[in-house]
């Protein structure tokens, strides 16, 4: 039987996302989300509030670091810094205020994903990994599309390994002509469904098609949380 998480990425950032990741999680196939506790979430209090009146939903932590990077709208990654490389003290210390902004509000992040990809650039993921060892945190997403280099993906795939980090072996990223069909055991699709933007909207009526859930169940396909990789 194949597996998908269904992730909604941006979960506080705005209130429209906020209602638009409920809906989809309610009326459609999203299995979990990932919440930005940084100082750009505008809607972090109302999407806690929300986590705690959906807990079926899983909530994890969407580290956002972009006053660090320049940022690469079209493609939806991050490249280079902005200015002077800070720090990487510096860095860590915003990537555990996010955290453990995320568990004071009463939250256990069992997941981490990161707003445009910043936790796969080659600086960026051996301070996640520690902090989520430190947070106690399993899963990281992890793609190879993000890391097109054999040899810098093989060492992330072992210091992942090292530290007991797992993550689903295979990455879709949102909702493309037969993207569910393809090759895969266990996947991540990560999706953005929300209000008040065209983009958003398209990814929240896919999401919620009546159709989708009839045919994961014809295809025998299981919708699943990041939390249940704990217990294969």
């Amino acid at each position: 039987m194949k597996k998908i998480i269904v992730n909604a990425d941006d979960f506080g950032l705005n209130a429209k996302i906020n209602q638009g990741i409920i809906s989809a999680h309610k009326n459609g196939v999203v299995t979990s989300t990932s919440i930005i506790a940084s100082d750009c979430a505008l809607a972090f209090d109302d999407a806690i509030a929300l986590a705690k009146d959906n807990p079926v939903m899983e909530v994890g932590v969407h580290i956002e670091l972009d006053r660090f990077f320049n940022v690469d709208q079209a493609r939806g990654i991050v490249y280079g810094w902005i200015n002077e490389k800070p720090p990487l003290d510096e860095v860590g210390n915003e990537v555990r205020k996010q955290v453990e902004r995320v568990k004071k509000a009463g939250i256990n992040p069992p997941h981490i994903t990161s707003h445009h990809h910043v936790h796969l650039k080659n600086e960026i993921l051996p301070i996640v990994t520690d902090i989520a060892k430190e947070q106690g945190i399993q899963i990281i997403r992890f793609a190879k599309r993000f890391v097109p280099e054999n040899s810098v993906f093989a060492k992330f795939r072992d210091l992942l390994t090292q530290n007991q980090i797992i993550y689903p072996e295979h990455f879709i990223e949102g909702w493309y002509w037969g993207n569910i069909d393809e090759n895969f055991s266990v996947a991540e699709l990560a999706t953005h469904p929300g209000y008040g933007e065209l983009w958003r909207e398209y990814e929240l009526a896919a999401c919620c098609n009546p159709k989708l859930k009839t045919y994961l169940s014809e295809k025998n396909i299981q919708l699943i949380k990041f939390v249940d990789l704990l217990n294969r």
